[in-house]
């Protein structure tokens, strides 16, 4: 299956190393509300490094003595990172003693809970606004020109909105795993279990990457059209574009509102306009069986932006003339989004979070 999707800003010809070390990617949730400070659900806010989300979910899970399904988080955090995340613990009554936590993990895994605090409503997954990312690329190798031209225009116009590498496995496994469970189509009414429901995201995912590259192709990836469906980057109400208007053109040209993209589900051309629908139905005619075998697993209608514009953004170049240049780079994304795919329009990344390895020098 095709994992070599289009350029918004053609083929990038600098190389970056990414996650050398696990603090030149560092993460942290915008959870877009303050808790009240009251309530069943105890909110943690935690700093982990080296750790599986998942993992530590059931690790505090068992700290507090609940069942690890009253434990949730709004989001999966890369291990291979450093990152600032809530957790919610479902639990009345006296607040969790956590001080043992910090002392189950060694390096170069480590955790801390920075803050604890309760609220009336359980965090749900998708429940936040969105993340804050602070990344140091390292070993650049390239034109500082391009660079700077690249990162310009990354931050006015912003990237296709990629689901990215992370989505479809290590050498793309979810996807191979996935395959094989959509084409013979759902069998029965049995729950998935979460391995599955991963396998099966991974191909949806799939379908709208290569919808999506075939608008960067053609060049229309970014714009809006009346009939589309528009998405505001402020996570409120979707509407279609029944005719142009001067605020929403001026909207989208500062990247507030953008055009999406349906989500395969039954119906799913309904999710955009008549000219976008039939180019991807025929894109999709190349992968009917998989298509069909999708869709009877009967999700509900959903959509995706194409554009995400990074926020906040702000870069700094960094070199001392002995060794290879750094970036120093730091951008806000809405939730769902990946600054991986960001990163892909502006290097060639060399991912080195699966190397051993000791921190020896920093530019600082």
């Amino acid at each position: 299956m095709n994992t070599d999707w289009h350029y918004a800003w053609t083929a990038p010809h600098a190389r970056a190393d990414l996650k050398t070390f696990a603090s030149d990617f560092l993460v942290e949730e915008i959870l877009g509300f303050e808790p009240e400070g009251k309530g069943e659900f105890v909110y943690l806010w935690v700093e982990k490094q080296g750790v599986n989300t998942d993992y530590l979910a059931k690790r505090l899970a068992q700290a507090a003595d609940i069942s690890p399904n009253r434990v949730t988080y709004a989001g999966v955090k890369d291990r291979h990172a450093c990152t600032r995340q809530w957790f919610c613990l479902h639990m009345t009554g006296h607040a969790p003693d956590l001080s043992e936590i910090e002392q189950v993990f060694r390096e170069p895994e480590m955790v801390r809970v920075l803050s604890q605090t309760r609220h009336s409503k359980k965090l749900k997954t998708g429940g936040l606004q969105g993340n804050r990312f602070v990344l140091r690329l390292r070993n650049i190798q390239g034109e500082r020109s391009e660079i700077e031209q690249r990162l310009s225009l990354i931050e006015r116009f912003g990237v296709p909105n990629y689901y990215g590498e992370q989505r479809f496995g290590i050498q793309g496994n979810n996807l191979v795993n996935g395959y094989k469970l959509v084409m013979p189509g759902r069998k029965g009414t049995h729950k998935l279990n979460k391995t599955q429901s991963f396998w099966l995201s991974a191909i949806r995912s799939w379908f709208f990457n290569e919808a999506l590259s075939q608008f960067v192709e053609q060049g229309s990836w970014d714009t809006l059209s009346v009939g589309d469906i528009a998405q505001p980057r402020d996570g409120s109400q979707s509407f279609r574009i029944k005719e142009h208007s001067l605020d929403n053109l001026l909207r989208h040209r500062n990247g507030e509102i953008s055009p999406v993209l349906p989500l395969i589900s039954d119906g799913w051309p309904m999710g955009t306009n008549p000219e976008r629908a039939k180019a991807m139905s025929e894109l999709y005619a190349e992968q009917s069986e998989l298509l069909e075998g999708l869709i009877s697993f009967d999700f509900s209608r959903d959509s995706r932006a194409t554009r995400i514009v990074p926020t906040n953004m702000a870069w700094e170049l960094l070199s001392n003339g002995k060794e290879p240049d750094q970036l120093v780079l730091q951008f806000e994304l809405p939730k769902g989004a990946f600054a991986t795919s960001v990163l892909r329009e502006l290097f060639t990344i060399n991912d080195r979070s699966q190397e051993k390895h000791n921190e020896t020098t920093s530019f600082e």
